[in-house]
C-alpha cells in the first residue's frame, strides 16, 4: 500500500524540466528504500549525523542513491560530511568562511561534489545565507576554482513572516533567478536553482526551479 501511494506521488510530480529532491529527515530507512525501489535517487538530509547513519545503512542496498545536504552546515562538520558515501550535493553553503572550509577540505572527497550557494532573498534574520551580490560572487569564484567542487547553482527559501505568502515566495524566487542570470553572464557558467518546498513548490516550478525540496507531503497518506 505504501509503495502504491509513493508511486502516485512520484507520478504527480514527474517533470522533465525540474528535479525532485525528497527530504527524508526523520523518516525511517524503510521509507527511503520504498522510494528508491520505485526508481527515485535523490534524497536530502539536514543533519550530518543522521545523513551519515542513513548513508552507511543504505550503502550496499541502494548503491545508486544520491545524498544531498540541505541543512545548515557547521564548519566543524565538513570533514564528517565529506566521508558520507554517495554524497552528491550541498545546497546550504551560506557564507564565505564555510566556502573556504569546503575548499580546504576538498581532498577528502571521494568524488566531485556539487555546491549550491544559499542566498537570503527574504532578508529574514533567522535565515542564513549571502545577502549581497558581491559576497555571493566572491564565494562563487572560490568554489568554481576548486578542483573537487562544482559550482552547481543557488538556493533560497521564500519569506515565512508575511501576509501575502504567495507573492513573497514569487518575489524571492524571481530574485534568485536574477542573481543566477547575472552570475552566469559574468562568470560564463551554467547554474541551477534549488527553491521551493511543500508550501510553495508550485510557485517555484512556475519560476523554473531546477530542484524542489519536498518532505512531509511525500510521506503523507
Amino acid at each position: 500500500m505504501k509503495n502504491s501511494s509513493f508511486a502516485e506521488k512520484l507520478r504527480s510530480l514527474d517533470r522533465t524540466d525540474s528535479h525532485l529532491l525528497i527530504v527524508s529527515k526523520t523518516r525511517p530507512i524503510e521509507d527511503i528504500v520504498a522510494y528508491y525501489e520505485l526508481g527515485h535517487r535523490d534524497f536530502g538530509e539536514n543533519r550530518v549525523q543522521e545523513l551519515e547513519m542513513k548513508a552507511l545503512a543504505l550503502k550496499e542496498s541502494c548503491p545508486e542513491i544520491r545524498w544531498h545536504m540541505i541543512g545548515h552546515l557547521q564548519s566543524n562538520k565538513v570533514n564528517n560530511l565529506f566521508q558520507v558515501p554517495n554524497l552528491y550535493a550541498v545546497h546550504s553553503v551560506d557564507d564565505q568562511s564555510l566556502a573556504e572550509k569546503l575548499v580546504k577540505s576538498q581532498d577528502k572527497l571521494a568524488q566531485k561534489l556539487r555546491i549550491f550557494l544559499q542566498f537570503n532573498t527574504s532578508r529574514e534574520v533567522e535565515k542564513s545565507g549571502f545577502e549581497t551580490y558581491a559576497e555571493l560572487r566572491t564565494a562563487a569564484e572560490l568554489i568554481h576554482s576548486a578542483e573537487n567542487l562544482e559550482l552547481a547553482g543557488l538556493m533560497t527559501m521564500g519569506t515565512l513572516r508575511t501576509e501575502d505568502f504567495e507573492a513573497e515566495a514569487r518575489r524571492c524566487f524571481q530574485k534568485l533567478n536574477e542573481l543566477k542570470t547575472r552570475l552566469e553572464t559574468e562568470m560564463n557558467v551554467q547554474l541551477e536553482t534549488s527553491m521551493g518546498m511543500s508550501q510553495d513548490y508550485k510557485i517555484a516550478l512556475e519560476e523554473n526551479s531546477s530542484w524542489i525540496r519536498l518532505g512531509t507531503m511525500m510521506f503523507q497518506d
